[in-house]
Protein backbone atom coordinates (compact mmCIF):
# COMPACT_ATOMS: atom_id res chain seq x y z
CA UNK A 1 0.00 0.00 0.00
CA UNK A 2 2.92 2.40 0.99
CA UNK A 3 4.60 1.99 -2.44
CA UNK A 4 0.94 2.71 -4.33
CA UNK A 5 1.06 5.84 -1.96
CA UNK A 6 4.64 7.18 -2.74
CA UNK A 7 4.08 6.20 -6.30
CA UNK A 8 0.56 8.60 -6.72
CA UNK A 9 2.82 11.00 -4.92
CA UNK A 10 5.63 11.36 -7.46
CA UNK A 11 2.80 10.81 -10.40
CA UNK A 12 0.90 14.20 -8.89
CA UNK A 13 4.30 16.03 -8.39
CA UNK A 14 5.28 15.28 -12.11
CA UNK A 15 2.17 16.14 -13.21
CA UNK A 16 2.50 19.42 -11.39
CA UNK A 17 5.94 19.94 -12.83
CA UNK A 18 4.38 19.16 -16.63
CA UNK A 19 1.67 22.17 -15.77
CA UNK A 20 4.53 24.58 -14.29
CA UNK A 21 6.67 24.49 -17.46
CA UNK A 22 3.62 24.60 -19.86
CA UNK A 23 2.61 27.84 -18.45
CA UNK A 24 6.27 28.93 -18.40
CA UNK A 25 6.44 28.18 -22.03
CA UNK A 26 3.04 30.58 -22.15
CA UNK A 27 4.05 33.69 -19.86
CA UNK A 28 6.98 34.05 -22.15
CA UNK A 29 5.21 33.93 -25.54
CA UNK A 30 3.16 36.23 -24.05
CA UNK A 31 5.58 38.60 -22.79
CA UNK A 32 6.88 38.35 -26.32
CA UNK A 33 3.75 39.46 -27.78
CA UNK A 34 2.84 41.60 -25.51
CA UNK A 35 6.08 43.86 -26.09
CA UNK A 36 5.19 43.47 -29.72
CA UNK A 37 2.14 44.80 -29.97
CA UNK A 38 0.97 46.04 -26.77
CA UNK A 39 4.00 47.80 -24.80
CA UNK A 40 3.56 51.06 -27.14
CA UNK A 41 0.87 52.27 -25.40
CA UNK A 42 0.82 50.35 -22.57
CA UNK A 43 4.57 50.32 -21.53
CA UNK A 44 6.59 47.58 -20.26
CA UNK A 45 4.66 47.37 -17.47
CA UNK A 46 1.46 47.79 -18.42
CA UNK A 47 1.71 51.39 -16.26
CA UNK A 48 2.35 53.40 -19.57
CA UNK A 49 -1.43 54.85 -20.19
CA UNK A 50 -0.18 56.57 -23.66
CA UNK A 51 -3.01 57.58 -25.55
CA UNK A 52 -5.85 56.53 -22.67
CA UNK A 53 -4.22 53.21 -22.46
CA UNK A 54 -5.16 51.53 -18.92
CA UNK A 55 -2.72 50.47 -16.32
CA UNK A 56 -2.88 47.14 -16.41
CA UNK A 57 -1.09 46.61 -13.20
CA UNK A 58 -4.43 47.91 -11.75
CA UNK A 59 -7.43 46.15 -13.93
CA UNK A 60 -9.13 43.56 -12.50
CA UNK A 61 -10.82 42.71 -15.72
CA UNK A 62 -11.80 38.98 -16.21
CA UNK A 63 -10.37 36.70 -18.82
CA UNK A 64 -12.96 36.92 -20.81
CA UNK A 65 -13.39 40.74 -20.65
CA UNK A 66 -9.81 40.88 -21.32
CA UNK A 67 -10.30 38.56 -24.59
CA UNK A 68 -13.55 40.57 -25.35
CA UNK A 69 -10.97 43.87 -25.41
CA UNK A 70 -8.14 42.61 -27.26
CA UNK A 71 -10.37 40.43 -29.54
CA UNK A 72 -12.53 43.74 -30.17
CA UNK A 73 -10.44 46.23 -29.48
CA UNK A 74 -11.74 49.62 -27.60
CA UNK A 75 -11.76 53.36 -28.18
CA UNK A 76 -9.06 53.73 -30.02
CA UNK A 77 -7.30 50.43 -29.27
CA UNK A 78 -7.00 48.16 -32.17
CA UNK A 79 -8.66 44.71 -32.45
CA UNK A 80 -7.00 42.24 -31.99
CA UNK A 81 -9.11 39.48 -33.11
CA UNK A 82 -7.76 38.71 -36.60
CA UNK A 83 -4.06 39.30 -36.16
CA UNK A 84 -3.52 37.35 -32.66
CA UNK A 85 -3.94 32.92 -32.81
CA UNK A 86 -5.94 31.74 -30.05
CA UNK A 87 -2.98 30.74 -27.96
CA UNK A 88 -1.29 34.11 -28.18
CA UNK A 89 -4.37 35.45 -27.01
CA UNK A 90 -4.33 33.43 -24.04
CA UNK A 91 -0.88 33.63 -23.47
CA UNK A 92 -0.89 37.82 -23.62
CA UNK A 93 -3.58 37.31 -20.76
CA UNK A 94 -1.49 34.99 -18.53
CA UNK A 95 1.24 37.55 -18.89
CA UNK A 96 -1.19 40.68 -18.51
CA UNK A 97 -2.18 39.46 -15.03
CA UNK A 98 1.59 38.59 -14.15
CA UNK A 99 1.71 42.68 -14.44
CA UNK A 100 -0.74 43.04 -11.85
CA UNK A 101 0.11 44.68 -8.47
Amino acid sequence: MKVITGLAVVIILLSSFSDFSASQVDISKGKEVFESKCAKCHGSDGTKGKWGAKNLQVSRLGDTDMRAIITNGKRIMPAWGSRLTDDEMLSVIDYVKTLRK
